[in-house]
């Protein structure tokens, strides 16, 4: 028996929850635990005069380890900070002003002079989702947008009565938002509500900000596009994860400050498990009227670019789920604190305050009326044209916009809440919304104190629409409506900092690659690092010796990579290539080899195990174990019977499982539990016709969960 030198040699695989995927270097976290987003740091400049908050977002290429598969796409990130999506969360106050420098760390690409379609795949903005602030330069303009290496600066001049609530920033280049929001380029925006008067009971509150995002990488392409790439199917994340944990203490109200983040903004049900009970507090960033309103049957309906503020209290595990796809798991702990409530001081509901931008209209007519058809690739029957407006807002009043084609094609209008007139589906009569997906009478008021001068950006958020015309915009050219905010008088702000000389390049070219036969099912590499700066390696593989795909990642300075769990007798080909913040270097020299023949096989071996958990419905889940089989030449066996014993939460003897043409065999408990799982698996034997079989002394071939 070679069982403890086998089980040695492959000790990193033993309790892996993916083939591969090692996380790369500059990535926040790949736990499976969901934490917060990270939070983004602004830096007071004291000045005298003009004091204000600055901070330096980039866009840029990043690789990142999602659910065990990767994806290369474009992310948000901090200057100095690291990769995730969905990027930073910013926190803003009102009364301040802040200064956003926007850096395209993209490669440079000059831009389309086309409109209205897919186009400039590295050319980026930066739009602040349901912020009422001015949509001019150097404010939210989304008509401004910066090519790779180039770069601007954005003033955000957060009113003194704005009020506090979860909005959401993302990219909004018209051409290429469908590309970069389906694949990453979003996150979290929250102005703080300490302001809002709300009772103490709901601040108190712990809050969790949860970013519910369908990530779909088959957009690759879209564009020109050439830089997503990876193995990374689409699907729905919760902060970055696939089907990941949030932990919450147990029977005690904590604050869900959550977005549902698509391309596709039809509505969509947002549901958690019956364990936990619902209350809604606010909607796209303003409080309810009457804050909260219970949710009896544990969901909401949302588009694809709205938020929600949810009062959630769970008793046991549960789940979370977009429609009928489970997105995460909800398990407790702690203690229950009955002081947090969404609910005042005496238990009742409670009357928001709203500023004077956010008031009833429902009574009277309005002072001015448009009717907004939306269509595919069009509003009101036109494509956009940043020259000529839908139409112009110079009456002061209550405007009523009479929405049709918005069930398919969800209207979204920037600076500018809308009060839904009448109740109209999931859209409540008197509340709020900044999209809206249905045809419903809306109403907004423009005054001098809270209209914007200039540019209002209106569109399908359908993103695949909007790039394709379905964009609009009003000009507010209300009297004595409020100006674009201005820089700080004194500093060294621009609109446009041009591409000029990249700040930065890309490392040096690995070179001398290498590849060797170990085995009959591993292939050792090594090569020369040429490089100084680089963050880390890209080990990229093919079966054809022509098309590349990425297979793993090496540390920096690492310049040798064993590749195992290969089959017999097959070539590989390989290449490698550094990546730093400024790019990828060309990939090395293709090395290629050949695994040994495969020996005759005389007996059974344990290559590894894997351990997870299934989903068995209504929160509960069954212990799982795969075990792959290798013969002793290390070929991969089908057919043989695994023997193992989970002990743990659930404790289960004798469960047995039959490896298939991937030589995996797949072992689950019949019995079921809840919460957080913990067990050991032990395999106790394998065995096949004609080969000897596989035995384990107690102990000796397991892996922990």
């Amino acid at each position: 028996m070679k069982m403890k030198t086998v089980l040695l040699a492959l000790s990193a695989l033993l309790i892996t929850h993916a083939a591969f995927a090692q996380t790369p270097p500059n990535q926040c976290t790949n736990s499976n635990l969901i934490s917060d987003p990270e939070p983004f740091v602004w830096t007071l400049v004291d000045d005298p005069t003009d004091p204000h908050w600055t901070g330096t977002m980039e866009i840029a290429k990043a690789t990142l380890a999602v659910g065990g598969e990767m994806i290369t796409t474009r992310i948000y990130r901090q200057e100095g900070g690291c990769d995730s999506i969905p990027g930073p969360t910013m926190t803003m106050v009102p009364g301040n002003k802040y200064v956003l420098k926007f850096r395209n760390r993209l490669a440079y690409e000059p831009a389309s002079e086309e409109h209205n379609v897919f186009k400039d795949p590295n050319v980026s903005n930066l739009h602040t989702h349901g912020l009422h602030i001015s949509g001019m330069i150097p404010g939210d303009d989304v008509t401004r947008s910066f090519e790779g290496s180039a770069g601007g600066d954005f003033v955000y001049d957060i009113p003194d009565n704005h009020m506090g609530g979860t909005f959401w920033y993302h990219a909004h280049h018209h051409g290429s938002t469908f590309l970069q929001v389906s694949a990453g380029a979003f996150g979290l925006i929250v102005i703080d509500d300490q302001y809002d008067n709300i009772p103490a009971t709901v601040s108190s509150m712990e809050e969790r900000q949860l970013v519910i995002a369908y990530l779909d990488p088959d957009v690759a392409g879209t564009g020109g596009d050439t830089l997503i790439t990876g193995t990374l199917n689409p699907t729905w994340t919760v902060n970055g994860r696939i089907n990941g944990t949030l932990d919450v203490p147990v029977d005690t109200w904590v604050h869900w400050r959550v977005l549902l983040a698509d391309r596709d903004a039809k509505l969509k049900t947002l549901s958690v498990g019956e364990q936990c009970e619902l209350a809604l507090m606010a909607r796209d960033g303003v409080w309810r009227t009457e804050v909260p309103k219970p949710l009896p049957t544990n969901s909401i309906s949302l588009t694809g670019a709205s938020r929600a503020d949810l009062a959630v209290r769970c008793t046991g595990s549960a789940s979370i789920s977009v429609g009928s796809t489970p997105v995460a798991s909800v398990t407790v702990n702690g203690a229950p604190d009955v002081d947090p409530s969404p609910y005042n001081e005496a238990g009742i509901t409670w009357f928001s305050e709203r500023p004077d931008y956010l008031q009833d209209l429902r009574v009277g007519n309005p002072d001015n009326s448009e009717t907004i058809n939306m269509g595919a690739r069009t509003i009101n029957g036109s494509k956009f044209d940043h020259a000529v407006p839908t139409f112009t807002l110079n009456t002061e009043g209550v405007q009523q916009f009479r929405l049709k084609g918005a069930t398919n094609h969800p209207f979204h209008l920037h600076i500018y809440h809308v009060q839904v007139q009448g109740n109209c589906g999931d859209f409540e009569d008197g509340e709020y919304y900044d999209v809206v997906a249905g045809n419903c009478t809306i109403r907004f008021n423009l005054t001098p104190a809270t209209a914007y001068s200039g540019r209002t950006i209106m569109h399908c958020h359908i993103l695949e629409h909007e790039d394709q015309g379905a964009m609009g915009w009003a000009d507010v050219t209300l009297a004595g409506a409020q100006p674009p905010p201005v820089f700080p008088d004194g500093f060294d702000y621009s609109e446009y900092i041009g591409p000029g000389v990249p700040p930065g390049d890309p490392p040096a070219a690995p070179s001398g690659l290498s590849a060797t036969a170990a085995s009959s099912s591993a292939i050792d590499l090594a090569w020369t690092d040429n490089s100084g700066d680089e963050l880390y390696f890209k080990i990229e593989r093919s079966t054809d010796g022509a098309s590349f795909t990425p297979h793993d990642t090496a540390n920096a300075d690492v310049t040798v990579y064993s590749d195992s769990g290969l089959a017999a007798n097959t070539p590989y080909w390989y290449r490698v290539v550094a990546t730093n913040d400024f790019g990828d270097s060309d990939p090395s020299n293709v090395a290629s080899a050949t695994t040994d023949q495969a020996g005759t096989a005389t007996a059974l071996n344990l290559g590894n195990i894997t351990l997870s958990t299934a989903n068995a419905g209504r929160g509960a889940k069954r212990e799982r174990a795969d075990v792959l089989v290798l013969d002793d030449t290390g070929s991969l066996v089908a057919g043989a019977v695994v023997t193992g014993e989970f002990t743990g939460t659930v404790t289960e003897n004798g469960i047995t499982g039959t490896s298939g043409s991937d030589g995996v065999a797949v072992l689950e408990t019949s019995g079921t539990a809840k919460g957080s799982l913990s067990f050991e698996f032990c395999v106790i034997s394998i065995t096949k016709n004609g080969l000897d079989p596989f035995t384990a002394d107690p102990g000796d071939a397991c892996a922990s969960f």
